[in-house]
């Protein structure tokens, strides 16, 4: 007798549907997994044992073979071990074949039969859903993250006993026990509230950073058209609380992009307790002692990095020549494709990283060149520590912004308070408006990601932004790239205006903050 139940894996934030055959025959006891099962997958054979026996059911004493097609994807988790359950308990459940084949269940076993909360749940459920599975029994614990899902049935079961009795249940009763599953999960999600709603909300406020407007103009420019900003200040002039001051004006994630935020984190474990689909951008700020592994991602498991987690949202790399130069490097491809690729012996990965890339640093080691403090740095130093940033990166950077200290006396006489991160937040949010209905029948989003060809449709210029264009790229001697990186800023600053048309004012902004790149980085021309 050969009972076919359907289930699913994951591979990095993607989910891959299986198909499960068990063969329950006379022999002797035997207890065998094929089809290309790693070490987890082949050790389920003791959970769904126990599982078995002790929700009060009897384990088959016979030859029992259970195949895992397709045999060439390799099966490394446990997510199999509740659909290879239920296949053994067909005899069990009153639904017929065909609804079977449109139904998966996923979720490890506890040896009690009990089902355990697994991550990366909500990346196989919308794989699956793709590929025509109408429902799905996933764990309890992990309804939350699924139940924006309107694609697909999604059924949370505490337990092997609890799956049998749902699957048996008629229309009627499967309606009362969604309903009381759902009444009881938001019940858990309300006592919890408060308690989240009060864990370090406190974040910086642009209105409480003094001076420094060109940095913060840049962070501006930089959050709106979705532009690589480094910033590059003596030490103790506000660099990092700028940066860190950039959540404070990022846009909100529309569905999509909560979606793919929220895949990642549940395939990283990183979920709240009894939260639903991640409603806010990530901001990523490793320190400059992690690991190349732990910031790009890889490792024996291909885990994914930080870069990945920074998805839709920001990297921040403080002090950036702190990194390993191999870190550093290694954020080419990323910050070129937003993506990253990583393979494997026996398995290749690709992970999201369309990220902000924010950096800061200072001008030489001692972190005073050319400031009003001494610098102790010989010119061969100050070379060495800039030349641990390399060209193909600095390519990759849109704004370059020094940050200068400011005298006491101009900083008396500023306002107590300067322009609130909602203020600003309010224009990058229209200038975001407008690039997604300038993009909406393009594959990109933001202005950074233009290509040639859409720069060529999108970045018109008026008549004095043409005549200063060709100033600028005649007197300067502007290589291509640099012409192109220009245009995108200058576009950018027009949305944040609401202007159609680049002008003259634009290309002037646009440009002055490429030639903080020339003044640091000793790159001959322009």
């Amino acid at each position: 007798m050969i009972n076919k139940t359907k289930s699913g894996i994951l591979n990095g934030v993607t989910g891959y549907l299986i198909d499960i055959e068990v063969d329950i025959s006379q022999g002797m006891p035997y207890f065998s997994i094929v089809g290309l099962a790693g070490t987890e997958v082949k050790e389920s054979k003791e959970r769904v044992r126990s599982a078995i026996t002790n929700s009060g059911y009897l384990f088959p004493m016979k030859r029992i073979v259970v195949n895992l097609s397709p045999a060439d994807l390799r099966k490394d988790a446990s997510y199999l071990d509740l659909g290879i359950c239920i296949g053994m308990l067909r005899s069990k459940l009153n639904q017929d074949k065909d609804y079977f084949k449109k139904t998966a269940f996923l979720g490890e076993l506890s040896l009690d039969g009990t089902v355990k909360k697994m991550s990366g749940i909500i990346s196989i459920a919308i794989s699956l859903s793709k590929m025509g599975i109408e429902n799905l029994y996933i764990p309890y614990n992990n309804y939350m993250e699924c139940s924006q899902l309107e694609s697909i049935n999604i059924i949370p079961i505490k337990s092997v006993k609890d799956c049998i009795k749902v699957v048996n249940m008629d229309k009627i009763s499967f309606e009362k026990y969604m309903k009381n599953i759902k009444e009881e999960i938001n019940n858990n999600v309300y006592k919890n509230k408060e308690s989240k709603n009060k864990e370090n909300i406190a974040e910086e406020d642009f209105m409480f950073i003094k001076g420094n407007k060109i940095a913060k103009r840049c962070a501006e420019i930089a959050v709106a058209g979705g532009h690589n900003l480094l910033m590059i200040g003596p030490p103790g002039t506000g660099k990092t609380m700028i940066a860190r001051a950039v959540k404070t004006i990022l846009p909100e994630v529309d569905k999509e992009e909560s979606l793919e935020i929220t895949q990642i984190y549940s395939s990283a474990s990183m979920l709240r307790e009894n939260s639903t689909m991640v409603s806010k951008r990530p901001f990523r700020s490793p320190h400059h002692s992690s690991t190349m592994i732990s910031i790009i991602g890889g490792g024996a498991s291909a885990s994914l990095g930080e870069i990945t987690l920074a998805h839709k949202g920001v990297l921040f790399m403080d002090e950036l020549p702190e990194f390993p130069k191999k870190t550093i490097e290694a954020l080419r491809q990323p910050l070129e494709d937003r993506e990253i690729n990583i393979s494997r012996i026996n398995r290749n990965v690709i992970y999201p990283a369309d990220f902000i890339f924010l950096a800061t640093m200072n001008p030489c080691k001692c972190g005073y060149y050319n400031s009003k403090k001494t610098c102790t740095c010989s010119p061969s130093e100050v070379d060495r520590y800039r030349n641990k940033i390399s060209g193909p990166i600095l390519d990759r950077i849109d704004l370059f912004c020094e940050v200068g200290e400011i005298d006491f006396d101009e900083y008396s006489k500023m306002n107590s308070f300067e322009e609130s991160s909602n203020e600003i937040k309010k224009r990058v949010d229209w200038a975001r408006k407008i690039q997604k209905n300038r993009f909406s029948n393009l594959d990109i989003s933001t202005n950074a990601q233009m290509s040639s060809k859409e720069i060529e449709s999108f970045c018109k210029l008026s008549s004095s932004g043409e005549e200063i264009a060709g100033i600028f790229f005649n007197k300067f001697h502007l290589s291509n790239r640099s012409y192109i990186r220009i245009l995108k800023l200058a576009r950018t600053i027009a949305d944040l205006s609401g202007k159609e048309n680049i002008d003259d004012k634009d290309i002037v902004e646009a440009f002055a903050y490429r030639k903080t790149y020339y003044k640091y980085f000793s790159r001959e021309g322009y």
